[in-house]
């Protein structure tokens, strides 16, 4: 009865070794995910861009990669957002913390998000700095009953 109630016991505590040692590999984040300001691990890119000016046009353009003539089809379609707000002019200046949405498809549903952290001018112009979010998934992006 000793035995059977050892071989018990140790099979329970081999469970708990396993279950503790699975959580540490879990629980703790690899060294290549940094974390972010609310404990979880870091979701977006870190970038600087060099931009002649603010204006929402230069500063999607260089933020995103995409042509003027796409941008500029973006902006004056309504399809870029400013702190939740639909801005069609492209000669809007971009301040601090100010967060960009815009849809590059047709479906509203894969956004591209950049937040401006901070600006500097510099004698070339203004080296922007921004938080970017690729590809992401967003449900009713466009409001209403659209």
């Amino acid at each position: 009865m000793n035995a059977c109630l050892l071989s018990r016991l140790s099979a329970g505590v081999r469970w708990q070794s396993a279950l503790s040692c699975r959580h540490l590999r879990t629980g703790i984040p690899s060294l290549s995910q940094e974390l972010g300001d609310d404990g979880l691990p870091k979701d977006y890119k870190i970038k600087t861009l060099k931009a002649g000016s603010r204006r929402l046009d230069t500063f999607v353009n260089r933020a995103s990669g995409k042509s003027s003539s796409q941008v500029e089809k973006l902006i004056l379609g309504g399809r870029v957002r400013v702190n939740e707000d639909v801005h069609t002019k492209k000669s809007y200046n971009v301040c601090r913390y100010a967060f960009i949405s815009t849809s590059f498809r047709l479906s509203y549903t894969v956004l591209i998000f950049f937040q401006v952290t901070n600006y500097e001018v510099t004698e070339k112009g203004y080296d922007i700095h921004i938080k970017s979010w690729k590809k992401f998934l967003v449900e009713n992006w466009r409001g209403g009953g659209a």
